[in-house]
């Protein structure tokens, strides 16, 4: 069985190739799979409390402080790094709606990375 959570969040940052502080909204979904335990794959009460840390770690933050190089893709890393321990976590999905673009992070790409 699979459950996922998801969350928005707003954040400022900095790239090399986009120098000036600027900002975006995120939209992330994090997905665990795994047998329903007790009724859970991962217990609500958990999820929630988990998640909210990262949430909150993320909304309103300026990336650079703690992200080397805080792309979509280096965020969906982070996130991954931060709740893996959570539970059967396979997936990472950070995106923009407002141009309509994506990243996804997986457990195969955890484990190419030395991640899982």
């Amino acid at each position: 069985m699979k459950v996922f959570k998801q969350f928005t969040f707003d954040v400022a940052h900095q790239l090399p190739d986009w120098p000036g502080l600027h900002g975006h909204s995120y939209t992330a979904e994090v997905w665990f799979e795994g047998p329903a335990t007790n009724g859970y794959v991962v217990p609500e009460s958990l999820l929630s409390e988990q998640v909210g840390a990262v949430h909150k770690r993320l909304d309103h933050s300026y990336l650079n402080e703690f992200i080397e190089l805080p792309t979509s893709e280096n965020i969906a890393r982070w996130i991954w790094d931060q709740l893996r321990p959570v539970g059967p976590l396979i997936k990472v999905k950070v995106f923009r709606g407002s141009i309509g673009f994506g990243v996804e992070f997986d457990l195969e790409d955890a484990k190419a990375e030395g991640r899982a």
